[in-house]
């Protein structure tokens, strides 16, 4: 894992990346995010976001559970989305 030092912003518009996995605050007030690509972020605003702040780099799952867990994001959501290599596979 490595923490970015600097504030750096990413566009809503996850460019060749996805929400992979949510971790929610007590009141869902706030969330920390990883991507399928292991980007660590945080989402402004937490439902729709329009932009992410960039926490962390190749995160892995149980790195960013530990993180998650270390600042009070106890509520794990595994984000569903299509598989793209499924819908563009040819009609049998």
């Amino acid at each position: 894992m490595r923490e970015v030092g600097e504030i750096v912003v990413v566009s809503a518009a996850l460019r060749r990346d996805a929400e992979e996995r949510r971790w929610y605050s007590e009141s869902a007030e706030a969330c920390l995010v990883l991507t399928r690509r292991g980007r660590l972020l945080e989402p402004d605003p937490v439902f729709g976001p329009k932009r992410y702040r960039l926490l962390a780099r190749r995160v892995s799952v149980r790195e960013a559970t530990a993180y998650a867990l270390a600042h009070g994001f106890r509520h794990e959501r595994i984000v569903s989305c299509p598989d793209r290599t499924r819908s563009q596979a040819p009609p049998s």
